[in-house]
This record gives structure tokens, sequence and C-alpha cells, in this order.
């Protein structure tokens, strides 16, 4: 078992050359490629999404894995979550065997099905920054379920040795444009929703109806973010009145403002606020 601690920002595909610029101006030690297959399972009454875990086999280099990626905690864009990882003869998600190996307590949970896949291309650096080494991947590829499909364009920071400030001193060197923006939801999360109406209307129902006030301060940004992702899907108006109503101090005028560089800023330092108190 691992903690992972890695931060997600999502691109517009235009600021790909942007980043690759900045990227190569980093003191990189090693830097590789690779094709990712990614076959996401879960039972038919979702177990899984919802007890906010995901169990995934990944196929790289004709070797296959599996992993399952427990809930952890998520604020805004930071990841920080324990997952299990065991090597598969084949594509065929063996959770008894990653369950007895590390000796989860887990019941009889139901039949696996395949839900969604997750297939990428993945550039990746590792970066030595200060005192710490940071794995940073460029995700570009395909998110697709029975719905439909959407695109995936993703830079993940992962941070393999060292300290999270070091991660966030790292991210103040970002590149100053618009089209960059956190997202607290996984592929995983996002591999749920695409193109279903249904898991969509249900999560809205959640945010809408959550007492925000009487969250932690922590708790009430992450509210904020998962609200925000919301907004940046749908553009519901309900969602927009709700953004107004719980931060007065910072109105909407246009959608575009949650992939600013000024929204981008404003939420690192926050993040790094809460990530280092």
């Amino acid at each position: 078992m691992e903690n992972e601690i890695e931060l997600k920002l999502m691109l517009n595909a235009d600021n790909i050359p942007v980043m690759l610029d900045w990227l190569a101006r980093l003191p990189s030690l090693a830097q590789g490629q690779d094709l990712l297959a990614n076959c996401y399972y879960d039972t038919a009454d979702q177990f899984f999404a919802r007890h906010k875990m995901g169990l995934r086999v990944r196929t790289k280099n004709h070797r296959h894995e599996l992993t399952l990626k427990t809930a952890g905690n998520i604020v805004g864009g930071l990841h920080i979550r324990p997952e299990y990882n065991l090597a598969l003869p084949n594509n065929q998600p063996d959770f008894a065997a990653l369950v007895a190996h590390y000796q989860l307590q887990f019941g009889d949970i139901g039949e696996l099905h395949p839900i969604f896949s997750t297939d990428f291309e993945r550039q990746y650096w590792l970066v030595a920054y200060h005192g710490s080494q940071i794995e940073i991947a460029l995700d570009q590829g395909w998110i697709k379920n029975t719905f439909g499909k959407a695109p995936i364009c993703e830079l993940e920071f992962e941070l393999k040795q060292g300290k999270i400030a070091d991660l966030f001193d790292l991210l103040d060197t970002l590149p100053n444009a618009s089209g960059i923006w956190l997202s607290s939801l996984s592929k995983a999360q996002r591999g749920y929703l695409v193109g279903n109406a249904a898991e969509i209307a249900k999560n809205i129902a959640k945010l809408t109806a959550c007492n925000e006030k009487a969250l932690s301060p922590t708790a009430q940004y992450q509210f904020e973010q998962q609200l925000v992702d919301f907004i940046r899907l749908t553009q519901d108006p309900a969602l927009i009145a709700l953004y107004h109503q719980q931060n007065p101090d910072q109105p909407i005028d246009s959608v575009d403002y949650l992939y600013s560089y000024t929204y981008l800023t404003r939420n690192l330092a926050i993040m790094r606020s809460l990530a280092l108190r």
C-alpha cells in the first residue's frame, strides 16, 4: 500500500505547446512515454462508486496491474489517498487476490462488471525541484463509457519524494495562461459522469441540498471546487446562483472566469494554506 500525493490540472488542448515549453526548462532527471489502457470495474449497485473508490486494471507494455484507489482526502485538485497495487497474469480483475494480499476487510461485494475505459498516451518527466522529486505527467486520450466519450487532457503532478511545499513552489512557476484549471474530479469520477444525465443530476442534487455553512473550512473549500466542477460541466444557472450566494465577493460574470489564470492562482494559494497548516 502506498499513499499517493498528486495534484491534477486540466488543460485546454491549445495550451499543450505552452506547457511543453515550460516543462523543457525544468531540471529533468528522467523522462519517457507510455501508452496506457485502463478498464474500470464496479458492481451492479456501484459498490466502489458509493464508497468513493476506484478499481481498475491497467495494461502497460503488455503487463497488467490491478489497482484499488480508496477515498483518502481530496482538497480541490490535491489528491492524497491510499492505493493498493497487484500484478496480474492477464487483464482480468482478481479482486479476491488483491484483498488477500493486503488483508483488506471486504465482504462479498458481488460480481464485477467493466464500467468505462480511460485510454491515453502519457508523457512524463521526473523533475528535481528544491529538495524534492516530482513526477509530471501529460495525459492525452479518451474516457469512454456506454453513454459516450470525453477527451482527456491533463497535467498531473505526483510528489515522489520530498515536501508538499516544494510541489506548490513549482506550481507557482506555471505559465500565465487561461484554460488551465484545478479539478477535484478524477478520471474515474469522470468515467461515471460522461454522457450520463441521470448521474450528473444526482450529483447536482447532492450539491444543492448541502448545508455548506455547517462544513469545516477545508470541507467548504472542497464543496466549492465540486460546485465549480459541475458549473464547468453543465453551466447550470442554479449552480451559478448557488456559487454567487456562497461567494458574494467573487461574482461569476462569465463561466470563463473559472478557466482563468486569476482563479487558478487564487485556488493554488488556498490549497497551499490548507495543505501546509
